[in-house]
């Protein structure tokens, strides 16, 4: 009687355990590649095409890329009421309708639009009236008065062409970091719904180990009235139960924070907390190093960027080299002479004599600018393969970390426990034995979630080309200061 009570008593806490171990992620599954990390941005962008925002659904199932969008409601207020499991294509609707950053890198390439329409135009005419030799207090002597004149400036040389070109080469910037800004907020809306995963198998799990510590306290202390039980055996349980209750409000608070985090991603701080769904284990093949490399140059919107920045740089150059060429003014009018009583005709012409003021200093700094943007080239290729080093290196430890837990780890140490909980049933085992074996069982498991987070953040970097800040505002395509900080654009 008194083994099958004990077995009773340490009994329960094994199914919690081994309950536990199941919240996490299946770990006898397969890697596969998901089909919810970004498409590669296009390095080949048109001038005047607008950069499309539509919902990106890469880290959804098929299912789930055909669920309904959030109601509009929730768009701007939700209610905290609402029952709602978000897939992380509700989460990206959600992103791409509400993040602010979407709109500012949208914003630049108005502004760039506008100022290739303003370098453009020609100048205004002007037009006048003057009078000459006008003779005061002298009745019917007016002098001569030009009633109607017209002055126009032509733009010589090509330059207003230039001009425009040179901007909407920047509108093209600004669509690529608009496209850079996009991926960003969707890389780095996974990566806070793969911590949110984490910490809700976390929670979960704490719950469950939180409750069977309970019930071993229950059980206990009518073994101890039995005297079945010891006193030790009872403060060991009732310490067992207060490091559960702490761990669940620990664990609870991190989803919270967590939780946060994802929010404001989305663009939706008050995002009612509700559960995710969606799974941390990865299935299919894993990532190939070379492959994952030769894509990130080849598509990567940081080296698109900058091979275009050299294009514009090379327009600015040539723009410059053009801008001694004079305009010419003309005008002409008609008048009347009210001396001679004629009418009278005028016609200008005028250019500026480029003697002095060749331009040769703005020539030279166009020039430091061109060669400073070819340079920029080599060095975000160098960045980035530096930065793929490291984000691939953390792909990998953590692919291996995953692979050892689901395929060795895990399974020696819950046979382990099985192992204990028959010997404590037959009395070869003492129970400090067995919560060991429990405590690495649970401990183990976290380690196993944590990997597994680790494994798809990293993941999600390496698929979505390094860029996974969505709240990190989108840089000025072209910085202040620069030639363009002129009354009128050229």
């Amino acid at each position: 009687m008194r083994i099958r009570l004990r077995a009773i008593v340490f009994g329960v806490s094994a199914c919690a355990v081994a309950a536990a171990g199941c919240q996490s992620s299946d770990p006898s599954g397969h890697f596969r590649s998901d089909a919810s990390l970004p498409a590669a941005v296009a390095t080949t962008l048109t001038a005047s095409a607008a950069l499309p925002v539509q919902p990106v659904t890469a880290f959804a199932s098929e299912h789930d890329a055909h669920t309904s969008i959030v109601p509009a409601a929730v768009l701007s207020s939700p209610s905290p009421t609402t029952e709602r499991r978000y897939t992380i294509a509700d989460l990206e609707q959600l992103a791409l309708a509400n993040n602010p950053t979407l709109v500012q890198a949208a914003t630049y390439i108005d502004a760039a639009r506008g100022k290739a329409l303003q370098a453009g135009l020609h100048f205004n005419p002007t037009a006048r009236i003057s009078g000459e030799q006008i003779q005061l207090g002298v009745a019917d002597k007016g002098g001569e008065w030009t009633w109607f004149a017209l002055q126009q400036e032509i733009v010589t040389g090509g330059k207003l062409h230039l001009s425009r070109q040179k901007y909407e080469i920047e509108a093209e910037l600004a669509e690529i970091q608009a496209h850079a800004q996009r991926l960003k907020v969707v890389n780095g809306l996974a990566a806070a719904y793969f911590d949110v995963l984490a910490t809700q198998l976390t929670v979960e799990n704490e719950r469950q180990l939180g409750k069977n510590a309970e019930e071993a306290v229950k059980t206990t202390e009518q073994l101890l009235n039995l005297g079945q039980a010891n006193q030790q055996d009872l403060l060991q349980a009732q310490v067992e139960a207060s490091r559960a209750r702490i761990a669940i409000r620990n664990a609870e608070t991190r989803l919270r924070q967590d939780w946060v985090h994802l929010a404001t991603q989305v663009g939706v701080p008050d995002l009612p907390q509700q559960p995710l769904v969606g799974q941390l284990a990865p299935e299919g093949p894993t990532l190939s190093r070379d492959e994952s490399l030769a894509r990130l140059l080849q598509e990567s919107p940081e080296l698109a960027f900058a091979v275009a920045k050299v294009r514009q740089d090379q327009v600015q150059l040539q723009r410059e080299r053009r801008e001694p060429i004079p305009n010419v003014t003309v005008g002409g009018g008609t008048g009347f002479n009210y001396e001679t009583r004629n009418r009278t005709a005028e016609v200008r012409l005028s250019l500026p004599i480029p003697v002095f003021d060749r331009n040769q200093g703005t020539i030279q700094q166009a020039a430091a600018d061109l060669a400073r943007s070819q340079a920029e080239v080599t060095r975000v290729q160098l960045d980035l393969q530096r930065r793929f080093a490291d984000a691939f290196t953390r792909y990998e430890t953590s692919r291996e970390q995953v692979e050892n837990f689901r395929d060795q780890v895990l399974p020696k140490a819950r046979k382990v426990a099985e192992l204990y909980e028959e010997q404590l049933k037959a009395r070869r085992a003492a129970f400090p034995q067995v919560l060991v074996a429990r405590r690495t069982v649970y401990q183990l498991n976290e380690d196993y979630n944590r990997s597994l987070m680790q494994f798809r953040r990293a993941e999600v970097e390496v698929r979505g080309l390094l860029l996974v800040d969505g709240l990190t505002s989108p840089p000025n395509p072209t910085p202040p200061g620069h030639i363009n900080a002129t009354p009128r654009p050229r």
